[in-house]
């Protein structure tokens, strides 16, 4: 995988997961404070690989395969509560919602291996980085994942526009699974029944709705307070 941004490349580097870095001539990235091979290219040459929106760095990494639900399950009960995304495909939604769970200290986020976006260059550069710091872990069947949580103890909150409960009424628990669902669509029924919780954001503006991932960061400050 190719990705690109200043902060996402830097972040990848201080990881120590990328392959190849690919640096355009005359820009104001030191390449030699890291150890890993660099290529150089001429402003146009690079623009032609990589695009305007590379930020003039760009570079390799391995491709990033959400982690098997099943194998990772030890796991995510060690790390604590959980963002559930089900069914967005948008990938400057998707690295924004990862975002913002690394922002206020979640970092498990649960997906449906057949209803989500791939992890692209677009993701981690949206992530800013912090998908490096984040398990993505995939679910054939995320309903059946989400009943195995709770039976461990989780709650699960799922933010519905027709909840019951206003988002300043809702008491997290320690161990949260927060459901996230697609701006069209909504969470699928067989998610949306199965939440502990329906948590909607009050509105008071001229329209009565946020992008899903504008919702989960206000959503996660909530929970993080």
């Amino acid at each position: 995988m190719i990705i690109h941004g200043r902060n996402t490349v830097e972040e990848a580097l201080r990881m120590g997961i990328v392959k190849m870095l690919y640096v355009k001539v005359n820009s104001t990235f030191d390449a030699t404070k890291y150890d890993v091979e660099t290529r150089t290219y001429g402003p146009k040459e690079f623009e032609h690989y990589y695009g305007k929106e590379a930020q003039v760095i760009a570079a390799e990494i391995k491709d990033i395969i959400p982690k098997k639900f099943d194998k990772a399950f030890d796991e995510i009960l060690e790390k604590g509560s959980v963002v559930l995304l089900d069914r967005i495909f948008d990938p400057m939604n998707y690295g924004a919602i990862i975002r913002a769970a690394n922002c206020f200290g979640i970092k498990t986020v649960l997906v449906g291996l057949d209803r989500q976006a791939p992890v692209t260059s677009a993701v981690c550069k949206a992530s800013s980085g912090t998908i490096f710091h984040t398990d993505v872990v995939g679910a054939v069947n995320t309903a059946t994942a989400l009943k195995m949580l709770q039976e461990k103890g989780y709650k699960a909150y799922a933010a519905d526009i027709n909840g019951k409960v206003a988002l300043k009424d809702a008491e997290f628990a320690e161990k949260s699974v927060i459901i996230m669902g697609s701006e069209g669509k909504g969470i699928r029924p067989a998610l949306l029944e199965s939440a502990d919780i329906h948590i909607k954001i009050p509105m008071s503006g001229d329209i009565d709705s946020l992008n899903v991932s504008q919702s989960a960061a206000v959503i996660l400050y909530e929970y993080e307070k």
